[in-house]
């Protein structure tokens, strides 16, 4: 899974070597990458990397993603299932995805889960029809284990998820695996007790219309935060985004491109990456207490960061 964005974040430190443009009230310094060789060396590099390339389409080809179809209607405290419906289980309040395949939501638990827990190499597609769900002490969404989960945002649907003080995990939506958003809908979160979003690999947000609130950070991808789309607003937060892998050279960035965000009442940093942040177009507003882009490494497009 981790080879899919090596590429996207090797461009990272790349474009890192160009002069940044820095915002007001930070001090981000761009630091250089060595372009490659292109001496006889080479050969042992582009035998790596041809080895690199061919185990991520042998992972790749490994993913399972499933024909298998059905929804579910959360009824308050309990849930109702499509009639056949596989891979997906209900016990009382807690929703369960044990299998790759496409499951639509919608309704409203007053104190329950949506849990994934399927093989690793299962990819499960999740849309979000008007589904509200919130729990007094654990996360309303967590992702146990997968290859990859996508929540859809169904056009013109409104989807809220808040956790409490007493989460004992992490994050309102907790994803232990690549988490992806996209849609044409819109998704409410509020991390009461930690972050509002979180995942221990990849956050991608691709389009849609987000509204976040979080006691810490509000999007917290480890590895990544690559944001290709949507209308994000974070009304309140410790830091706005985050990505801290510090142990692998490709990982801990930050990426923003088309992104319109608003970053509002930051008690720490707006975006802070240990690897590297790059904003290529969009609009990022940030008002933050401390720094509005804490990265050595920064490539800002001029003009689409702004601390107010």
């Amino acid at each position: 899974m981790k080879h899919r964005i090596a590429a996207a974040a090797a461009a990272v430190l790349m474009l890192a070597s160009a002069a940044g443009c820095s915002i007001n009230n930070n001090e981000g310094n761009s630091s250089s990458a060595a372009d490659a060789s292109q001496t006889q060396s080479a050969a042992d590099n582009n035998t790596s990397a041809s080895d690199a390339s061919a185990d991520s389409k042998q992972e790749k080809s490994e993913s399972t993603k499933s024909d298998n179809k059905a929804s579910a209607k959360l009824n308050g405290s309990s849930v109702e299932l499509s009639e056949g419906a596989v891979g997906i289980s209900a016990e009382g309040s807690v929703l369960t995805i044990s299998a790759a395949g496409e499951y639509t939501l919608t309704g409203t638990l007053d104190d329950g889960q949506i849990v994934v827990n399927v093989p690793k190499t299962d990819k499960v597609d999740i849309f979000l029809e008007n589904v509200t769900v919130s729990s007094s002490a654990t996360a309303p969404i967590r992702i146990e284990q997968a290859d990859g989960v996508t929540l859809h945002l169904v056009e013109g649907s409104v989807n809220t998820f808040t956790d409490s003080a007493a989460n004992d995990l992490s994050a309102c939506i907790s994803a232990k695996d690549d988490l992806t958003i996209k849609g044409k809908g819109t998704l409410k979160v509020t991390g009461s007790a930690k972050h509002a979003i979180k995942s221990s690999n990849d956050i991608k947000i691709k389009n849609g219309v987000f509204e976040l609130s979080a006691v810490k950070t509000a999007i917290y991808g480890e590895d990544s935060v690559q944001l290709t789309g949507g209308s994000i607003v974070i009304t309140s937060c410790g830091d706005g985004i985050k990505a801290s892998n510090t142990e692998e050279a490709e990982k801990g960035f930050v990426s923003s491109e088309e992104a319109e965000v608003e970053i509002q009442n930051a008690a720490g940093n707006g975006i802070e990456a240990v690897t590297g942040v790059t904003v290529k177009s969009g609009k990022i507003r940030i008002h933050s207490l401390k720094q509005a882009v804490n990265c050595k490494v920064q490539e800002l497009a001029e003009g689409c960061v702004e601390k107010f």
